[in-house]
């Protein structure tokens, strides 16, 4: 027979209250361990192991055992000599420590620019300062300086080749060739075959009283090696409309003037023209045909074929140029072209003299549809110059003249 013993529910309930408490004292016992585990290793390593204090010892150098290294700075000292009559000149004085003596530097003489004076002939001598913007300078044909807002031009000499020798040039041939040169559409290969100044000249307006046509030559300094005569100058460059409108040039030149704007000839007039090779001065039934006048029909059809200067022209005479008035009756319009406002085209203005003697051109332009600010006493309006810039020339009025308004828009160039 088997004994069977079950245990009492007194009795279980003690042995589960006894596990649970052995189980907490594991624990317990388990996480001191690690604490005084953790205690004893720092005090070992951080207490007992304490490092010992590095001790400082000192060394000198002698200057020449020392290792190089990078030398002090120098100290500057600046004198002021006195000023001379023309300009105060300034000389430096650079210390440098520990050197044996001073070093003094040049003095630097700085030329600055003279205001342009004005030349017998109503000229300009010299580029002038441009200042600050689109500058205030101005000359007569140009300064050798590209800077500021100006257009280049380039100075030709169609009675020799690049190399020096006689092409014969005559009126004839002078006017052939610019002739093909307006149909080729103004092409700078054109010109290679001429003797061409090594002088580049840079220019914002187009303003030049009657004057000697040696003044050319002698802006692009070759007068030297060309005679006053058969000679062209062309101004390069791209301008930015100033406003939104429809405008036309207006002006004259002894001998030749004339404008290729945003690619097409917009102008042409002076003693004669580019485009057809025929004189306009002292020439009646041609300006009558400009006029459109009656009469005439075959030149008014040559012109309009042309497309330079279109029938009707306008004519402006002043009370100031009845030189001009005679012989070219005054100032001419040419054709009207739109523009919008900041947008930029290219534009070539090309003067030149034939015969020699005098030469003078004016290049105005005009708003069409604006009203002029003033007119002159002959009823003509008071027109702005073409400029690139804010300069604006002033003329010998004891001399022939073309008057113009001061205030205008400025056709800024654009490199």
């Amino acid at each position: 027979m088997s004994l069977h013993i079950e245990i009492t529910d007194e009795a279980r309930e003690k042995l589960e209250k006894e596990k649970r408490n052995n189980y907490i004292a594991a624990i317990t016992t388990s996480v001191l361990s690690v604490i005084l585990g953790g205690a004893v290793l720092y005090a070992i390593a951080i207490v007992v192991a304490k490092p010992e204090e590095p001790k400082i010892v000192g060394y000198t150098v002698s200057e020449e055992n020392a290792p190089p290294g990078d030398p002090p700075p120098p100290e500057v000292t600046r004198e002021q000599q006195a000023a001379s009559s023309a300009q105060a000149n300034t000389a430096v004085k650079v210390l440098v420590a520990n050197a044996p003596a001073a070093v003094s530097l040049p003095v630097l003489d700085i030329d600055m620019p003279d205001e342009p004076a004005m030349l017998e002939d109503g000229t300009l001598d010299g580029f002038g300062d441009f200042g600050s913007g689109l500058g205030d300078g101005t000359s007569a044909f140009g300064g050798t300086k590209a800077v500021g807002s100006t257009l280049e031009g380039t100075f030709y000499d169609t009675k020799q080749t690049p190399g020096g020798r006689s092409t014969d040039m005559d009126q004839q041939k002078f006017n052939e060739f610019l002739i093909s040169f307006y149909k080729g559409g103004w092409n700078p290969s054109a010109l290679n075959k001429f003797y061409k100044a090594p002088q580049r000249l840079y220019n914002a307006q187009f303003y030049i009283p009657r004057c000697s046509a040696e003044e050319c030559p002698k802006a692009y300094n070759c007068d030297d090696r060309v005679k006053a005569k058969y000679w062209l100058a062309i101004y390069r460059g791209k301008v930015k409309a100033p406003k939104t409108g429809t405008f036309r040039f207006v002006g004259g030149g002894d001998d030749y003037l004339a404008v290729r704007f945003n690619n097409e000839m917009v102008f042409d007039y002076g003693w004669q023209s580019v485009a057809t090779g025929r004189m306009y001065a002292n020439n009646q039934n041609l300006r009558d045909a400009l006029l459109n006048k009656e009469g005439n029909e075959d030149l008014k059809k040559e012109l309009r074929t042309i497309g330079a200067m279109v029938p009707p022209v306008t004519f402006y005479q002043y009370s100031t140029s009845p030189h001009w008035n005679r012989n070219i009756g005054g100032v001419a319009s040419g054709r009207e072209f739109k523009v919008q406002a900041g947008k930029v085209y290219p534009i070539e203005i090309l003067i030149s003299e034939a015969p020699g003697g005098e030469f003078g051109t004016c290049l105005l332009i005009e708003e069409v549809g604006l009203p002029p600010m003033g007119k002159d006493s002959t009823g003509s309006p008071l027109l702005p110059l073409f400029r690139t810039n804010n300069g604006v020339p002033k003329p010998d009025k004891s001399k022939e003249y073309i008057p113009f308004d001061e205030i205008g828009p400025v056709w800024e160039s654009v490199k």
